[in-house]
């Protein structure tokens, strides 16, 4: 028998309880736009790319060296050369985006960092816990934490994603995007960007006689001398990046909350430093829901933290969950110990499956021939109402207790614009 939460109401009471304590962001429904494939998230991200008029800043784990992945960087390139105020921000993840040396994030970005040095900064955040663990040699130190947000903004339009920026993200891995037009929004966007690269590693070129920036800002050519970088830890500590992450709960949009068709409302999550804000505001919202909802999830790696199975189980919503098949996970044919993960997830989404009653879920498997599953998100419906969270959390436990991650709650009131999606 399914047990009532403390205090069960419909959807939007929750929502207006997270209100009263923490951002929110009314949208009109017309300007959300869901983007389905990976072809329409690139050009997508390409056309806001081209037609920035004032900032542009991305928050990803990487981005790739394929010819997909150059072109972006092009179409960054461009950009800055036809709006010379234009400012562009990158912050990636610090060991993701070095590794590969001469082709990695860094390496295919430096040109663009001499071409346009007043417009374009680039920062690697690196995880507290690699303090302990930094020893440890590429890939490995990845699985101790990464920067893994998602954030792709060009002036006042986000795409919130779980996509990374590489060629696989671009063409056969199935991911999710959304992109909302909102000052308010993006404002607050751009602010945890310039948070995280204010408290991440600056990522520097290191002055050379051979290597001039060029005057007409055309792509250096292939003949010059290759440009080398210098990586400048922050002058800030741990514990003042905690404290600007908090300072974003106090954020307030300069418009009237005034009663919209949808709301928006961001969350930010890293254990590491005690930023809970995601995991507390997933817990409220499962705890007031009533039983009768019905909860979508999407995971390209199943492997949820023990409070949120508790939660699904106790309240014995009805559940409807897809994760990758063995064939369509990222690490299937991978090399070494990578290559063993796709059956590990298989036994723990058999063990997941076995907490349920069969009544209560159903599994699903992803499994497009040629394609990989990178999907995540929630879908909670209740009546006419839904509410439905796009970002980068895998809701696994590295999501909840390793990673910087990034997610936004959003609410419609008018079912047509919810994202079934």
């Amino acid at each position: 028998m399914s047990r009532a939460g403390p205090n069960a109401s419909a959807v939007g009471d929750v929502i207006d309880d997270l209100r009263e304590s923490t951002p929110s962001f009314p949208l009109d429904g017309s300007d959300v736009t869901i983007l389905h494939s990976p072809s329409d998230f690139y050009n997508q991200l390409l056309h806001n790319i081209r037609h920035a008029t004032t900032r542009i800043s991305i928050s990803s784990l990487y981005i790739g060296n394929d010819a997909l992945s150059r072109e972006l960087v092009q179409a960054l390139h461009d950009a800055c050369k036809a709006t010379p105020s234009l400012e562009v921000s990158i912050v990636l993840d610090y060991s993701r985006g070095q590794r590969g040396g001469p082709t990695s994030s860094v390496a295919v970005l430096t040109p663009l960092l001499d071409a346009f040095p007043s417009n374009v900064s680039l920062h690697l955040y690196r995880v507290p816990q690699l303090d302990r663990w930094g020893f440890l040699p590429p890939p490995f130190d990845e699985t101790i934490g990464v920067s893994h947000t998602k954030v792709y903004l060009c002036d006042d339009t986000l795409i919130m994603s779980g996509a990374n920026l590489s060629g696989d993200y671009f063409t056969q891995r199935q991911d999710r995007y959304i992109q909302m037009h909102n000052a308010d929004l993006a404002g607050f966007y751009h602010t945890f960007v310039k948070i995280v690269t204010d408290h991440a590693h600056h990522v520097q070129l290191v002055p050379s006689a051979t290597a001039s920036v060029s005057s007409n800002h055309t792509t250096p050519s292939e003949d010059r001398s290759p440009l080398t970088t210098s990586v400048v830890p922050p002058a800030t500590s741990h514990v003042d990046f905690a404290s600007a992450l908090l300072s974003l709960q106090d954020y307030q949009p300069t418009t009237p909350r005034w009663t919209t068709t949808t709301m928006a409302i961001p969350t930010i999550q890293f254990s590491p430093l005690d930023i809970l804000h995601d995991e507390d505001t997933l817990s409220h919202v499962l705890h007031r829901l009533p039983a009768s909802s019905r909860i979508d999830i999407a995971s390209g790696y199943l492997n949820f933290p023990p409070f949120l199975i508790r939660l699904l189980a106790d309240r014995a919503f009805h559940l409807d969950v897809v994760t990758a098949a063995p064939s369509a996970n990222g690490f299937f044919n991978g090399n070494g110990i990578k290559g063993a993960l796709p059956m590990a997830y298989s036994l723990i989404e058999a063990e997941f499956y076995d907490r349920f009653a069969t009544s209560q879920l159903t599994l699903r498997e992803f499994n497009r021939d040629g394609w990989t599953f990178h999907a995540k998100g929630m879908w909670i419906q209740h009546q006419d109402e839904a509410l439905t969270v796009v970002g980068s959390s895998n809701f696994g436990q590295r999501s909840y207790g390793r990673d910087l991650e990034s997610q936004v709650r959003r609410h419609a009131l008018d079912d047509k614009y919810a994202d079934h999606n």
